[in-house]
């Protein structure tokens, strides 16, 4: 729906579009999407040029945080609660992992991809340890 003066924007599809582009930044709908299920994701990720903020709209959310900057050997989890505001900074290792159900407000600078963004596979010990952990809070 929309107005002259507002418009109404939605997105119930699988992962992240985005919505509202304006000026340098970008506002985006992320849901559910296979990288980021509990029994699914094997990486995390970093992006080079920009902070990403994420506010929980609806569903389970857990940042996965890597602390030792891409060695992966040290995270830590932060369990997202609904309408309060989270900021990844540029250059942070960092996965959301997800509730199947889940809708997310995702605000990063536009253009953001994967030109301008780093990913790392995690080995498969680590894995298997993340998802025990993760699983205590999803």
């Amino acid at each position: 729906m929309n107005h002259k003066e507002c418009s109404v924007y939605e997105y119930d599809g699988e992962g992240t579009k985005p919505l509202i582009e304006s000026g340098d930044w970008s506002v985006c709908i992320k849901n559910y999407k296979s990288g980021n299920d509990l029994g699914l994701f094997d990486y995390v990720e970093k992006h080079n040029l920009t902070d990403e903020v994420f506010i929980l709209l609806q569903g389970t959310c857990v940042l996965l945080i890597d602390k030792s900057d891409g060695a992966c050997t040290d995270f830590t989890y932060i369990p997202l609660e609904k309408g309060k505001v989270y900021s990844i900074k540029k250059g942070v290792w960092h996965n959301a992992v997800v509730s199947r159900d889940v809708k997310i407000v995702l605000v990063e600078n536009r253009g953001t991809s994967n030109e301008n963004s780093e990913v790392i596979t995690l080995p498969k010990e680590k894995i298997v340890t993340l998802r025990a952990e993760l699983k205590k809070m999803l």
